[in-house]
């Protein structure tokens, strides 16, 4: 789930509930409304830099799509780069694809490869890279438990960092070598990683399951963590998808199990705010205002309330 900074249009899609299709709420409006984008089994949204967003368009099949948007306008494609059996192309200039992320990971399913690939844009070159990970082999991995998650580049280097289904540990991938170049561990809850930099601080968050992990980038030791979701009796119970606000002063992270949304310190990891849902949000953003925008696990319905 992805905000303006005004925190006037909010964009998100749900696979088992949008499909191809991104959903838009406008807070002038108070209203939902959804813009297909594709025939793909599902979406995944990656923010970009001033406002800009892209859409990696997951379909499983021979065909690797990825658009650039802008929050302003979300529905209108910016920027276009397509793999299928016919071509391998990039559309929008260089200035587009350079305010978005360049690396995503999709399960790929052509005439003479079917696994999980890094896609790399190279707008520059007209053209889009795939990379199979060697290092994601059967005896590493349980291949038919686990899959590729999300690749994040590392800023100012050549390298991304892969997570795994069902596990702590992230790959450091070297793209240019097609290798892996080391692994870190963020935890031990064997959680569904989602890896994100932030703006203002030298720092790497991560989500394991039930925590949040803040880590140094370049040594990779774990700064902080703190389990945000008390467990029902023996059972652990996952947290949502973490989102900063704009300044990246709190970050919100929603609880499906315990109905509401809270907002940590950066810094402490310490709850400062807490926002009950008549729901199970699963995403959520911080508006200025401090009210939050969030949609519900099972249905994709938007829920809302603000911070106490």
């Amino acid at each position: 789930m992805l905000a303006d900074t005004r925190g006037t249009i909010i964009v998100s899609s749900m696979g088992w509930v949008d499909g191809g299709n991104l959903w838009i709420f406008r807070t002038s409006s108070g209203n939902a409304t959804t813009a297909r984008l594709s025939d793909a089994k599902y979406l995944s949204l990656h923010a970009g830099d001033g406002g800009h967003f892209s859409v990696a368009h997951h379909t499983e099949s021979s065909r690797i799509a990825v658009t650039v948007h802008h929050l302003s306008q979300p529905e209108t494609v910016l920027g276009s780069a397509i793999v299928d059996d016919d071509a391998n192309r990039v559309i929008g200039g260089a200035e587009v694809w350079e305010r978005v992320p360049s690396c995503y990971t999709t399960f790929y399913a052509g005439p003479s490869l079917r696994d999980y690939v890094l896609v790399r844009v190279l707008a520059r070159e007209g053209r889009v890279d795939l990379q199979t990970f060697d290092w994601f082999t059967s005896d590493a991995y349980d291949r038919a438990y686990q899959g590729i998650v999300s690749a994040v580049q590392v800023p100012g280097q050549d390298v991304v960092l892969v997570s795994v289904q069902r596990s702590s540990r992230v790959i450091v991938h070297d793209p240019i070598a097609g290798r892996e170049a080391g692994a870190f561990d963020i935890g031990d809850r064997r959680g569904n990683p989602t890896l994100y930099f932030r703006r203002n601080a030298n720092e790497l968050w991560a989500d394991d399951y039930d925590a949040i992990v803040k880590i140094e980038p370049g040594s990779w030791r774990v700064l902080g963590s703190r389990a945000l979701q008390p467990p029902s009796g023996s059972v652990s119970q996952f947290i949502g998808k973490f989102a900063f606000d704009a300044d990246e002063t709190m970050c919100a992270v929603p609880r499906p199990h315990s109905r509401d949304v809270i907002a940590i310190d950066p810094g402490s990891l310490q709850t400062r705010f807490r926002c009950p849902m008549l729901g199970q949000p699963l995403e959520a953003v911080a508006l200025p205002d401090r009210s939050v925008v969030a949609r519900d696990w099972k249905t994709g319905r938007l829920l809302r309330g603000d911070f106490r």
